[in-house]
């Protein structure tokens, strides 16, 4: 499983730009191409476990997908992949040919992996002494 490697990595480029943040991290949202094979299952039990001791322990692992588009430069089609539907796939999987004239596409998106944001809590205010 190399979602274990991408978390190990994605962490080494997270943590540091965290540091002199205040709060605690609540939920790092991932936004993953379709055209990636890496199981969000795999990827969320990576995150839990590589971040355990770290400034992200108990924080939240939220993938969202990325809709593959191409772009033909044959006919210009721009849009979304047809899908190959089987009852023996677990899943659509994207076709990448023109829907249109079948020739050879641009992939506009589908293929990234990245952090897009990441949500923080408010840092705990010190209470004001009583009697103050």
């Amino acid at each position: 499983m190399h979602e274990y490697s991408v978390v190990r990595e994605l962490l080494s480029l997270l943590l540091p730009r965290l540091e002199g943040v205040p709060g605690a991290i609540e939920t790092v949202f991932l936004r993953k191409g379709e055209l990636l094979v890496l199981s969000d299952r795999a990827l969320q039990g990576a995150f839990e476990v590589l971040a355990a001791g770290t400034r992200l322990e108990g924080a939240r692992l939220s993938i969202e997908p990325v809709e593959a588009r191409l772009r033909c430069p044959s006919c210009g089609y721009e849009g979304p992949a047809e899908r190959l539907t089987d009852g023996a796939f677990h899943y659509a999987i994207p076709i990448l040919s023109c829907p249109r004239c079948k020739g050879e596409v641009e992939v506009v998106s589908g293929r990234e992996l990245a952090v897009d944001r990441v949500e923080v809590s408010a840092p705990e205010e010190a209470s004001p002494a009583v009697g103050a």
